[in-house]
Protein backbone atom coordinates (compact mmCIF):
# COMPACT_ATOMS: atom_id res chain seq x y z
CA UNK A 1 0.00 0.00 0.00
CA UNK A 2 1.73 3.55 -0.84
CA UNK A 3 1.90 5.57 2.13
CA UNK A 4 0.05 9.15 1.89
CA UNK A 5 1.04 12.00 4.35
CA UNK A 6 -1.37 13.37 6.26
CA UNK A 7 -0.83 16.67 5.25
CA UNK A 8 0.70 17.92 1.60
CA UNK A 9 1.49 20.34 -0.79
CA UNK A 10 2.66 22.51 1.86
CA UNK A 11 3.39 26.69 0.67
CA UNK A 12 4.94 28.87 2.87
CA UNK A 13 4.80 32.57 1.85
CA UNK A 14 7.03 34.44 4.54
CA UNK A 15 6.01 38.40 4.38
CA UNK A 16 8.66 40.27 3.27
CA UNK A 17 7.59 43.91 5.30
CA UNK A 18 8.19 42.17 8.28
CA UNK A 19 11.04 43.92 8.81
CA UNK A 20 9.09 47.49 8.32
CA UNK A 21 6.98 46.19 11.11
CA UNK A 22 8.86 45.70 14.17
CA UNK A 23 11.34 43.04 12.89
CA UNK A 24 15.17 42.28 12.10
CA UNK A 25 14.69 39.01 11.20
CA UNK A 26 11.49 36.61 10.45
CA UNK A 27 12.68 32.94 9.39
CA UNK A 28 11.06 29.71 9.25
CA UNK A 29 12.76 26.67 9.19
CA UNK A 30 9.95 24.70 8.97
CA UNK A 31 7.93 23.82 7.31
CA UNK A 32 9.75 23.28 3.93
CA UNK A 33 7.86 24.87 0.71
CA UNK A 34 6.41 21.93 -1.37
CA UNK A 35 6.83 19.74 1.88
CA UNK A 36 4.38 17.19 3.91
CA UNK A 37 3.70 16.32 7.00
CA UNK A 38 3.29 12.98 8.80
CA UNK A 39 0.74 14.22 11.14
CA UNK A 40 -2.61 15.75 10.75
CA UNK A 41 -0.85 19.14 12.14
CA UNK A 42 2.02 21.14 11.12
CA UNK A 43 5.26 21.73 12.92
CA UNK A 44 6.23 24.98 12.45
CA UNK A 45 9.54 25.92 13.53
CA UNK A 46 11.89 29.05 12.83
CA UNK A 47 12.96 32.31 14.86
CA UNK A 48 11.52 35.88 15.03
CA UNK A 49 14.02 38.51 15.91
CA UNK A 50 12.35 42.11 17.29
CA UNK A 51 14.07 44.90 15.99
CA UNK A 52 14.04 47.18 19.68
CA UNK A 53 12.88 44.47 21.82
CA UNK A 54 11.97 40.76 22.21
CA UNK A 55 8.94 39.29 20.76
CA UNK A 56 5.99 38.86 23.18
CA UNK A 57 4.56 36.05 21.64
CA UNK A 58 3.97 33.67 18.27
CA UNK A 59 0.38 32.54 16.87
CA UNK A 60 -1.43 30.25 14.02
CA UNK A 61 -4.78 31.83 13.50
CA UNK A 62 -7.65 31.49 11.12
CA UNK A 63 -9.88 34.20 11.30
CA UNK A 64 -11.98 33.59 14.61
CA UNK A 65 -9.39 31.74 16.08
CA UNK A 66 -6.21 31.11 17.16
CA UNK A 67 -4.79 27.15 16.47
CA UNK A 68 -2.02 27.51 18.88
CA UNK A 69 0.73 29.72 20.45
CA UNK A 70 4.23 29.43 22.31
CA UNK A 71 6.40 31.75 23.41
CA UNK A 72 9.91 32.97 21.48
CA UNK A 73 12.48 31.95 24.12
CA UNK A 74 14.59 29.02 22.32
CA UNK A 75 18.50 29.14 22.18
CA UNK A 76 19.61 30.96 18.54
CA UNK A 77 23.01 31.23 19.15
CA UNK A 78 23.34 31.82 15.23
CA UNK A 79 20.99 34.86 15.40
CA UNK A 80 23.09 36.28 18.47
CA UNK A 81 26.31 35.81 16.41
CA UNK A 82 24.77 37.78 13.81
CA UNK A 83 22.88 40.99 16.35
CA UNK A 84 25.54 40.95 19.24
CA UNK A 85 23.47 44.21 20.10
CA UNK A 86 19.94 43.44 19.64
CA UNK A 87 17.63 42.48 22.67
CA UNK A 88 16.56 38.77 23.00
CA UNK A 89 19.26 38.15 19.39
CA UNK A 90 20.49 35.03 21.45
CA UNK A 91 16.77 33.24 22.62
CA UNK A 92 14.43 33.95 19.84
CA UNK A 93 13.60 30.43 18.31
CA UNK A 94 9.88 29.27 18.77
CA UNK A 95 7.90 26.51 17.48
CA UNK A 96 4.67 25.56 17.57
CA UNK A 97 2.65 22.27 16.64
CA UNK A 98 -0.31 23.70 14.60
CA UNK A 99 -3.35 21.00 14.36
CA UNK A 100 -5.57 21.04 10.74
CA UNK A 101 -7.87 18.66 11.50
CA UNK A 102 -10.66 21.38 12.54
CA UNK A 103 -9.94 23.42 9.02
CA UNK A 104 -10.92 22.37 5.54
CA UNK A 105 -9.29 19.76 3.76
CA UNK A 106 -7.48 22.86 1.51
CA UNK A 107 -6.52 25.06 4.71
CA UNK A 108 -4.10 28.15 5.22
CA UNK A 109 -3.36 30.19 8.28
CA UNK A 110 -0.92 32.64 8.92
CA UNK A 111 1.19 33.71 11.37
CA UNK A 112 1.58 36.41 13.63
CA UNK A 113 3.47 37.73 16.42
CA UNK A 114 2.60 40.20 19.33
CA UNK A 115 5.39 42.86 20.28
CA UNK A 116 7.03 44.35 23.29
CA UNK A 117 4.22 47.15 23.04
CA UNK A 118 1.35 45.20 22.60
CA UNK A 119 0.94 45.89 18.12
CA UNK A 120 0.72 42.85 16.18
CA UNK A 121 2.19 42.02 12.71
CA UNK A 122 1.38 39.35 9.95
CA UNK A 123 4.86 37.25 9.30
CA UNK A 124 3.73 34.13 6.98
CA UNK A 125 0.99 32.70 5.59
CA UNK A 126 1.04 28.82 5.17
CA UNK A 127 -1.22 26.58 3.29
CA UNK A 128 -1.79 23.11 3.03
CA UNK A 129 -3.93 19.79 1.72
CA UNK A 130 -4.98 17.66 4.24
CA UNK A 131 -5.95 13.98 3.88
CA UNK A 132 -9.69 13.08 5.68
CA UNK A 133 -9.70 11.01 8.92
CA UNK A 134 -11.04 7.79 8.11
CA UNK A 135 -11.31 5.09 11.04
CA UNK A 136 -10.42 1.10 10.41
CA UNK A 137 -13.96 0.75 11.56
CA UNK A 138 -16.99 -0.09 9.57
CA UNK A 139 -19.71 1.92 11.55
CA UNK A 140 -22.96 -0.31 12.08
CA UNK A 141 -25.04 3.16 12.40
CA UNK A 142 -24.95 6.10 10.42
CA UNK A 143 -25.52 9.92 11.67
CA UNK A 144 -28.42 12.03 10.69
CA UNK A 145 -27.75 15.39 11.68
CA UNK A 146 -30.74 18.14 12.52
CA UNK A 147 -28.50 21.10 12.39
CA UNK A 148 -30.33 24.23 13.66
CA UNK A 149 -30.15 26.96 16.45
CA UNK A 150 -32.75 27.27 19.75
CA UNK A 151 -36.60 27.83 19.31
CA UNK A 152 -36.57 26.69 15.16
CA UNK A 153 -38.54 23.33 15.97
CA UNK A 154 -35.99 20.78 16.58
CA UNK A 155 -37.60 19.05 19.00
CA UNK A 156 -40.73 18.32 16.50
CA UNK A 157 -38.34 17.24 14.04
CA UNK A 158 -36.69 15.03 16.31
CA UNK A 159 -39.89 13.77 17.97
CA UNK A 160 -40.96 13.10 14.30
CA UNK A 161 -37.70 11.13 13.25
CA UNK A 162 -37.11 9.35 16.46
CA UNK A 163 -40.83 7.23 15.50
CA UNK A 164 -39.15 6.15 12.64
CA UNK A 165 -38.21 2.25 12.62
CA UNK A 166 -34.72 3.02 10.75
CA UNK A 167 -34.02 5.33 13.65
CA UNK A 168 -32.47 5.86 17.22
CA UNK A 169 -32.42 8.84 19.14
CA UNK A 170 -32.16 9.20 23.01
CA UNK A 171 -36.05 9.69 23.19
CA UNK A 172 -36.04 12.39 25.88
CA UNK A 173 -37.18 15.54 24.71
CA UNK A 174 -35.72 17.87 23.89
CA UNK A 175 -33.29 15.76 22.71
CA UNK A 176 -30.42 16.95 23.61
CA UNK A 177 -28.28 13.64 24.84
CA UNK A 178 -25.74 13.16 22.11
CA UNK A 179 -23.48 10.47 22.19
CA UNK A 180 -22.22 11.11 19.14
CA UNK A 181 -21.66 14.48 19.80
CA UNK A 182 -19.77 13.59 22.77
CA UNK A 183 -17.11 10.85 21.65
CA UNK A 184 -16.51 13.06 18.68
CA UNK A 185 -15.69 16.09 21.80
CA UNK A 186 -13.18 13.26 22.94
CA UNK A 187 -12.10 12.37 19.26
CA UNK A 188 -11.49 16.56 19.23
CA UNK A 189 -9.48 17.07 22.38
CA UNK A 190 -7.69 13.44 22.93
CA UNK A 191 -6.25 13.88 19.13
CA UNK A 192 -5.14 17.50 19.28
CA UNK A 193 -1.56 18.60 20.05
CA UNK A 194 -1.78 19.44 23.85
CA UNK A 195 -1.17 22.79 25.07
CA UNK A 196 1.96 22.05 27.70
CA UNK A 197 1.36 25.94 29.09
CA UNK A 198 -1.87 24.29 31.24
CA UNK A 199 -1.04 21.45 34.12
CA UNK A 200 -3.34 19.11 32.24
CA UNK A 201 -0.91 19.01 28.90
CA UNK A 202 2.35 19.03 30.86
CA UNK A 203 4.54 16.10 29.68
CA UNK A 204 5.36 15.62 33.75
CA UNK A 205 2.56 16.75 35.48
CA UNK A 206 -0.89 15.82 33.55
CA UNK A 207 -1.37 13.09 36.38
CA UNK A 208 -2.28 15.91 38.79
CA UNK A 209 -5.60 16.53 37.11
CA UNK A 210 -7.40 13.54 39.35
CA UNK A 211 -10.15 13.37 37.72
CA UNK A 212 -9.61 15.08 33.81
CA UNK A 213 -7.44 14.04 30.70
CA UNK A 214 -6.98 16.09 27.99
CA UNK A 215 -4.28 15.84 24.55
CA UNK A 216 -1.32 13.20 24.60
CA UNK A 217 1.51 15.62 26.55
CA UNK A 218 4.08 14.36 24.39
CA UNK A 219 2.70 15.00 21.44
CA UNK A 220 2.61 19.00 21.69
CA UNK A 221 4.42 22.36 20.41
CA UNK A 222 6.97 22.29 23.65
CA UNK A 223 7.43 18.30 23.64
CA UNK A 224 10.62 17.41 21.43
CA UNK A 225 9.38 14.28 20.05
CA UNK A 226 11.42 12.58 18.14
CA UNK A 227 9.87 12.78 14.71
CA UNK A 228 8.47 9.26 14.26
CA UNK A 229 7.32 9.23 17.96
CA UNK A 230 5.17 12.50 16.72
CA UNK A 231 3.88 11.11 13.34
CA UNK A 232 2.62 8.09 15.29
CA UNK A 233 0.87 10.20 17.42
CA UNK A 234 -0.67 12.57 15.25
CA UNK A 235 -1.91 9.82 12.45
CA UNK A 236 -1.80 5.98 13.31
CA UNK A 237 -2.70 7.25 16.97
CA UNK A 238 -5.55 9.52 16.12
CA UNK A 239 -6.86 6.86 13.14
CA UNK A 240 -7.02 4.38 16.39
CA UNK A 241 -8.75 6.89 18.63
CA UNK A 242 -12.06 7.50 15.75
CA UNK A 243 -12.36 4.46 15.77
CA UNK A 244 -12.68 3.47 19.25
CA UNK A 245 -14.70 6.89 19.32
CA UNK A 246 -16.99 5.33 16.53
CA UNK A 247 -17.16 2.06 17.97
CA UNK A 248 -18.50 3.81 21.18
CA UNK A 249 -21.13 5.85 19.07
CA UNK A 250 -22.58 2.38 17.66
CA UNK A 251 -22.36 0.60 20.98
CA UNK A 252 -24.05 3.73 23.17
CA UNK A 253 -26.84 3.95 20.55
CA UNK A 254 -27.41 0.51 19.87
CA UNK A 255 -27.82 0.17 23.74
CA UNK A 256 -30.21 2.91 23.79
CA UNK A 257 -32.45 1.69 21.07
CA UNK A 258 -32.52 -2.09 22.94
CA UNK A 259 -33.97 0.03 26.07
CA UNK A 260 -36.37 1.29 24.38
CA UNK A 261 -37.69 -1.27 22.41
CA UNK A 262 -36.59 -0.78 19.32
CA UNK A 263 -35.98 -3.75 17.15
CA UNK A 264 -31.85 -3.28 15.81
CA UNK A 265 -32.35 -4.64 12.37
CA UNK A 266 -34.02 -1.93 10.67
CA UNK A 267 -32.01 0.68 12.23
CA UNK A 268 -29.96 3.08 9.64
CA UNK A 269 -28.99 6.02 11.51
CA UNK A 270 -28.99 7.77 14.72
CA UNK A 271 -30.38 11.28 15.30
CA UNK A 272 -28.61 14.43 16.44
CA UNK A 273 -29.22 18.02 17.51
CA UNK A 274 -26.39 20.08 16.10
CA UNK A 275 -25.80 23.76 15.66
CA UNK A 276 -24.17 24.71 13.18
CA UNK A 277 -20.43 24.81 14.38
CA UNK A 278 -18.02 22.28 13.17
CA UNK A 279 -19.01 19.32 14.57
CA UNK A 280 -21.42 18.26 12.05
CA UNK A 281 -18.63 19.42 9.48
CA UNK A 282 -16.42 17.18 11.39
CA UNK A 283 -19.27 14.05 12.21
CA UNK A 284 -19.43 14.26 7.97
CA UNK A 285 -15.47 14.22 7.85
CA UNK A 286 -15.61 10.76 9.48
CA UNK A 287 -18.99 9.48 8.44
CA UNK A 288 -18.95 9.80 4.52
CA UNK A 289 -22.08 8.41 4.57
CA UNK A 290 -23.79 10.68 7.15
CA UNK A 291 -26.84 12.54 6.22
CA UNK A 292 -27.31 15.94 7.53
CA UNK A 293 -31.08 17.96 7.15
CA UNK A 294 -30.87 22.06 7.92
CA UNK A 295 -33.99 23.22 9.68
CA UNK A 296 -34.89 26.64 9.07
CA UNK A 297 -38.00 28.69 10.63
CA UNK A 298 -38.83 32.82 10.16
CA UNK A 299 -36.81 34.36 12.18
CA UNK A 300 -38.97 36.51 13.39
CA UNK A 301 -41.02 33.90 14.50
CA UNK A 302 -37.53 32.05 16.37
CA UNK A 303 -36.97 35.34 18.21
CA UNK A 304 -41.25 35.98 19.35
CA UNK A 305 -40.51 32.06 20.41
CA UNK A 306 -37.16 33.12 22.33
CA UNK A 307 -38.39 35.91 23.96
CA UNK A 308 -41.73 33.87 25.08
CA UNK A 309 -39.34 31.11 26.50
CA UNK A 310 -36.98 33.45 28.50
CA UNK A 311 -39.82 34.97 29.99
CA UNK A 312 -41.83 31.94 31.40
CA UNK A 313 -38.79 30.77 32.76
CA UNK A 314 -37.47 33.67 34.38
CA UNK A 315 -33.97 33.98 32.94
CA UNK A 316 -32.37 34.86 29.70
CA UNK A 317 -31.18 32.06 27.61
CA UNK A 318 -29.75 31.65 23.80
CA UNK A 319 -27.29 34.14 24.41
CA UNK A 320 -30.01 37.10 25.96
CA UNK A 321 -28.12 37.25 29.60
CA UNK A 322 -24.52 38.15 28.27
CA UNK A 323 -26.21 40.42 25.45
CA UNK A 324 -25.89 44.51 26.59
CA UNK A 325 -28.98 45.09 24.76
CA UNK A 326 -31.88 43.76 22.18
CA UNK A 327 -29.17 44.83 19.06
CA UNK A 328 -26.01 43.58 20.45
CA UNK A 329 -28.57 40.13 21.04
CA UNK A 330 -29.94 40.19 17.70
CA UNK A 331 -26.77 40.69 16.01
CA UNK A 332 -25.15 37.57 17.93
CA UNK A 333 -28.26 35.45 16.89
CA UNK A 334 -27.56 36.62 13.19
CA UNK A 335 -24.25 35.11 13.09
CA UNK A 336 -25.66 31.60 13.79
CA UNK A 337 -28.20 31.99 11.53
CA UNK A 338 -25.93 33.36 8.89
CA UNK A 339 -23.41 30.22 10.16
CA UNK A 340 -26.73 28.00 9.55
CA UNK A 341 -27.58 29.42 5.61
CA UNK A 342 -23.56 28.71 5.06
CA UNK A 343 -23.22 25.03 6.17
CA UNK A 344 -26.61 24.38 4.02
CA UNK A 345 -24.79 25.95 1.09
CA UNK A 346 -21.49 24.52 2.06
CA UNK A 347 -23.17 20.82 2.99
CA UNK A 348 -26.37 20.52 1.76
CA UNK A 349 -27.82 18.17 -0.58
CA UNK A 350 -31.21 18.03 -2.89
CA UNK A 351 -34.64 17.70 -0.62
CA UNK A 352 -31.93 18.61 3.33
CA UNK A 353 -33.58 22.24 3.54
CA UNK A 354 -36.68 21.41 6.10
CA UNK A 355 -38.61 24.13 6.53
CA UNK A 356 -40.55 24.72 10.07
CA UNK A 357 -43.71 25.80 8.20
CA UNK A 358 -44.60 22.94 6.03
CA UNK A 359 -43.33 20.65 8.70
CA UNK A 360 -46.52 21.92 10.63
CA UNK A 361 -49.32 22.73 7.95
CA UNK A 362 -48.25 19.97 5.87
CA UNK A 363 -46.76 17.09 6.89
CA UNK A 364 -48.43 14.55 4.84
CA UNK A 365 -46.61 16.28 1.83
CA UNK A 366 -43.52 17.29 3.69
CA UNK A 367 -42.14 13.59 5.22
CA UNK A 368 -42.53 11.16 2.25
CA UNK A 369 -40.13 12.73 0.19
CA UNK A 370 -37.95 13.83 2.83
CA UNK A 371 -37.55 10.30 4.49
CA UNK A 372 -37.20 8.95 0.34
CA UNK A 373 -34.45 11.35 0.63
CA UNK A 374 -32.79 9.57 3.52
CA UNK A 375 -33.29 6.05 1.87
CA UNK A 376 -36.01 5.39 4.33
CA UNK A 377 -39.58 3.68 4.38
CA UNK A 378 -42.18 6.58 3.88
CA UNK A 379 -45.23 4.62 3.53
CA UNK A 380 -48.49 5.98 4.59
CA UNK A 381 -48.75 3.94 8.01
CA UNK A 382 -44.98 4.64 8.47
CA UNK A 383 -45.78 8.52 7.96
CA UNK A 384 -48.70 8.76 10.30
CA UNK A 385 -46.43 7.12 12.72
CA UNK A 386 -44.59 10.22 12.81
CA UNK A 387 -47.21 12.45 12.61
CA UNK A 388 -48.84 11.32 15.67
CA UNK A 389 -45.69 10.99 17.62
CA UNK A 390 -45.63 14.98 17.09
CA UNK A 391 -49.10 15.85 17.67
CA UNK A 392 -49.24 18.89 19.58
CA UNK A 393 -51.29 16.79 22.72
CA UNK A 394 -48.11 14.42 23.03
CA UNK A 395 -47.20 14.16 26.74
CA UNK A 396 -43.32 14.07 25.88
CA UNK A 397 -44.01 17.73 24.30
CA UNK A 398 -45.76 19.26 27.07
CA UNK A 399 -44.37 22.22 28.74
CA UNK A 400 -41.93 23.33 25.66
CA UNK A 401 -43.94 25.15 23.69
CA UNK A 402 -44.35 28.64 24.22
CA UNK A 403 -47.43 28.97 21.86
CA UNK A 404 -50.97 27.25 21.69
CA UNK A 405 -49.94 25.15 19.33
CA UNK A 406 -47.53 24.28 16.75
CA UNK A 407 -49.70 26.45 13.75
CA UNK A 408 -50.27 29.29 16.71
CA UNK A 409 -46.32 29.68 16.55
CA UNK A 410 -46.35 30.43 12.76
CA UNK A 411 -46.77 34.32 12.35
CA UNK A 412 -47.08 34.52 15.69
CA UNK A 413 -44.29 37.68 15.61
CA UNK A 414 -46.69 40.00 14.19
CA UNK A 415 -48.54 39.87 17.55
CA UNK A 416 -45.72 39.32 20.25
CA UNK A 417 -43.24 41.84 19.00
CA UNK A 418 -43.45 45.57 19.66
CA UNK A 419 -43.28 47.48 15.51
CA UNK A 420 -40.18 48.93 17.74
CA UNK A 421 -38.68 45.79 17.45
CA UNK A 422 -40.09 44.23 14.39
CA UNK A 423 -38.13 47.40 12.97
CA UNK A 424 -35.02 45.96 14.38
CA UNK A 425 -35.27 42.34 13.88
CA UNK A 426 -36.28 43.66 9.74
CA UNK A 427 -33.45 45.79 9.51
CA UNK A 428 -30.99 43.38 11.12
CA UNK A 429 -32.41 39.81 9.62
CA UNK A 430 -34.80 41.13 6.48
CA UNK A 431 -32.15 40.58 3.68
CA UNK A 432 -31.58 36.80 5.65
CA UNK A 433 -35.03 36.66 5.13
CA UNK A 434 -35.91 37.18 1.44
CA UNK A 435 -32.58 34.50 0.78
CA UNK A 436 -35.03 32.23 2.24
CA UNK A 437 -37.95 32.96 0.45
CA UNK A 438 -39.59 34.91 3.41
CA UNK A 439 -41.33 38.16 2.76
CA UNK A 440 -40.63 41.39 4.54
CA UNK A 441 -43.54 43.19 5.99
CA UNK A 442 -42.61 46.95 7.41
CA UNK A 443 -43.71 47.17 11.06
CA UNK A 444 -47.34 49.06 11.73
CA UNK A 445 -48.33 50.29 15.00
CA UNK A 446 -51.19 47.61 16.08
Amino acid sequence: MIFIPPITHLSVRVMKRARHEGLLEAVLDAPLDGGTSDAWAVRVRGHLLGATSPVREVEAVVPGAILASGGVELPTPEVAARHPGAPGAGSCGFTLLVDTLGLPRQFEFRLRVTLADGSRAKVAVIAGQRQPLVADYAPRLQPLLVTSLGRMGTTLLMQMLAAHPGIVAYARPPYEARGGKYWLHVLKTLAAPADASKQIGAAMEFHREPLATGGNPFYSGAFAAWPRVEAWSGAAYIADLAAFCQRSIDGWYLATAAAQGQAEAPLVYFAEKHFPDDYPRRLRELYPSAKELFLMRDFRDMIASMIAYNARKGFGDFGRETAVSDDAWFAELRQGVVALIDGWRERGEPGTLVRYEDLVRDPLATLPPLLTSLGLDAAPETVARLIVAAAPDAPELRGHGTADSPAASIGRWRRDLSPAMRERVDAIFGELLLDLGYTREPATDC
